[in-house]
């Protein structure tokens, strides 16, 4: 069983694009279905296809139609720059690419798609919407590779994770059961691969009128109308996405009150946006969601029963409070890279929606996954604590590690300073703290007590959630480039 055999067919709106062009679910299982039977002619069970094509309703036929063929799609960030998408496409090797006309251009670009099927959805070549179907495979290993991703690279080269299509229906299982999403409900989408889950739990998945790659740079004045328009019941996005939408409400006193699950995560979220998420939309489930490419989720904060907790860890300076694992896994906190108990170590966690093995990369295996007789533990990098009442703490990332201090108790001390907008702790030939804001090195020795501090314009982040802080380049930044 995959994804597409969990679609139900109905009349009622699947995908919502930002133009208003609509599909229903019986035309996702229609054309999926249709494109499956193309692929499975094409490629066969396990083949896998690079997708370039654009979010939208065209990218969801094609996603669903390789899981009904057993195929495979791989996403890659273009983000990441030419010599990123090259290294990925010579380790994962590809035989096709899926997408729009200019999709035949990369075949120039990159050498390793040269040879390959060009499925396009647009002018030019062989447009998949005119593809001829055929029928869909009797079964296929439920265990063969659905969708690969990657990580983000931010400490280090993007991992391969690769998802079977049983993986996707246990990680959908897992999340449906938390997010609580139905028939009825109208999903703001801003995560691709969170969006499979709630058209399989038969929600409508709305695309906001924003550059999903860049999320802080949503326009409130787009989206909102959407949001009301389409009577939105929950969302899903980062820190950088939300607190925009919810600062243009609050500006005007102004609340969207039919939300029923605002979920967000991928990044630090402070008490303050906590607080402003929980008056923008009072109807609310407001969540904090903590997990990662390779565990998704691992823990869960109710924010409204939380605010005085996550105030007083920011005023003591205990790190990020993320909430209490979920029931479907299992957290431990150890001494990096062993299974040795730690009261504030690194966070490993096992379960069946968790990651076991990287596609074919026994290096990345080795260095972020642990076996204990037959349980696998992935080491999520995160360091953080357990508190007396279950709840995980986060206070920064292994590598990241100044010494033995910890970037998030320090940083969140230092950004309730007045005056300062965002603040990062980095190793520049010791600790160094960067900020962006109004003249305060004074206040934020007294707050630290870090006595190398630096004034920049802007604390650089990272390109997928526009919120985590991208130290090898604030590192570069100020001089101290290791």
């Amino acid at each position: 069983m995959g994804l597409y055999d969990l679609l139900q067919p109905s009349d009622r709106p699947a995908i919502i694009e930002p133009s208003g062009r609509s599909s229903t679910f019986t035309d996702l299982h229609h054309e999926a279905g249709r494109l499956g039977g193309y692929f499975h002619r094409q490629l066969g069970a396990g083949g896998r296809v690079l997708l370039m094509q654009p979010v939208g309703i065209d990218l969801y036929n094609v996603v669903v139609g390789l899981f009904a063929a057993g195929a495979t799609g791989v996403l890659v960030d273009p983000s990441a720059g030419y010599r990123r998408v090259r290294e990925t496409l010579r380790r994962i090797g590809v035989r096709g690419v899926v997408g729009p006309w200019w999709a035949q251009a990369l075949r120039l670009l990159f050498p390793e798609l040269r040879g390959g099927h060009a499925y396009l959805g647009g002018l030019g070549g062989t447009p998949y919407a005119r593809a001829e179907g055929g029928p869909l495979p009797q079964g296929f290993d439920a265990e063969t590779p659905a969708l690969i991703t990657f990580t983000t690279g931010s400490t280090g080269r993007p991992k391969a994770v690769a998802r079977s299509h049983a993986f996707l229906v246990e990680q959908h299982r897992v999340l449906s059961r938390h997010l609580r999403l139905g028939p009825g409900d109208v999903d703001l989408a801003t995560l691709p691969v969170f969006a499979l889950s709630s058209l399989a739990s038969g929600a409508t998945v709305v695309f906001p009128d924003s550059n999903l790659r860049k999320p802080a740079s949503v326009d409130p004045a787009r989206v909102l109308p959407q949001v009301r328009g389409q009577r939105v019941s929950h969302v899903t996005a980062s820190p950088a996405f939300l607190a925009p939408l919810a600062r243009a409400l609050l500006k005007y006193g102004d609340s969207y009150p039919y939300l029923r699950g605002c979920f967000t995560g991928g990044a630090r979220v402070s008490a303050q946006l906590g607080r402003d998420l929980c008056i923008a939309f009072p109807g609310a489930r407001v969540e904090v969601v903590y997990g990662s490419t390779e565990a998704e989720p691992i823990a869960a904060l109710d924010v409204r029963s939380s605010l005085d907790a996550m105030e007083e860890g920011e005023r003591e300076g205990l790190g990020a409070l993320v909430g209490t694992p979920v029931p479907e896994i299992a957290v431990r906190v150890v001494r990096p890279g062993t299974l040795e108990p730690a009261g504030v170590g690194e966070i490993i966690v096992s379960g069946s929606h968790v990651n076991r093995r990287y596609w074919e990369d026994p290096e990345a295996d080795a260095d972020n996954k642990i076996d204990e007789g037959s349980t696998t533990w992935h080491r999520t990098g995160d360091t953080g604590r357990l508190d007396a009442q279950g709840r995980l703490w986060l206070v920064g990332r292994v590598a990241d590690m100044v010494g033995e201090l910890h970037p998030f108790p320090l940083e969140i001390l230092a950004e309730r300073v007045p005056g300062v907008r965002r603040a990062a702790l980095v190793d520049a030939g010791g600790p160094v703290l960067a900020y962006e804001g109004d003249e305060a090195a004074a206040g934020l020795r007294r707050a630290t007590g870090i006595d190398r501090i630096v004034r920049v314009d802007r604390v650089p982040v990272d390109r997928r959630h526009n919120a985590k802080i991208d130290r090898a380049g604030l590192r570069a930044m100020i001089g101290g480039a290791r």
